[in-house]
């Protein structure tokens, strides 16, 4: 049914290229997701949100099951042992693509919920606005055009600024 020699030789540059956009996501997972999670807990006087990085833990556990199951085809393996592991590639494939039609949602309820917290989006900060991402302020004062995220925790972290 598969051609072994066919797989080892897409294991070539398949396994780098997996092992790399895997590396991507969890970087992004660590820099992105994670501080902008940590700050919406604390309160931070500003936040950078990005709805699409939520794809980034589905995409990586979808590399790595992948290029699993292909090195199992590639050695090869007993059926019945491969066909767990193609199991659960097809399980993070449907979470992938369940996680991918929930970014518009996730856009959306963001722009319902963050006001609630006491958040304002600002579309005048540096590098916004964007379709990939939204800044929210605390403090609509600090919504000043062409200034940065840094420059508003800095205003934020003075005496004389307002939570």
């Amino acid at each position: 049914m598969h051609n072994i020699q066919q797989i080892r030789q897409g294991l070539i540059w398949g396994i780098p290229l997996c092992l790399g956009v895997a590396a991507g996501c969890i970087l992004m997972i660590s820099h992105e997701i994670v501080p902008t999670l940590k700050a919406i807990a604390s309160i931070a006087p500003a936040v950078r949100i990005s709805p699409a990085a939520q794809l980034a833990p589905f995409i990586a556990v979808t590399c790595l099951i992948g290029m699993v199951v292909a090195c199992m085809r590639a050695i090869p393996c007993s059926d019945r042992v491969i066909k767990s592991s193609e199991r659960a590639a097809n399980i993070a494939v449907i979470a992938s693509g369940v996680a991918l039609l929930m970014v518009p949602v996730t856009a959306v309820s963001v722009r319902y919920y963050m006001p609630s917290l006491g958040y304002t989006i600002c579309a005048d900060l540096q590098d916004n606005p964007t379709m990939w991402f939204t800044d929210w302020v605390r403090d609509p004062a600090w919504c000043v055009k062409g200034k940065s995220l840094d420059w508003v925790n800095e205003q934020a972290s003075t005496p004389q600024a307002k939570p």
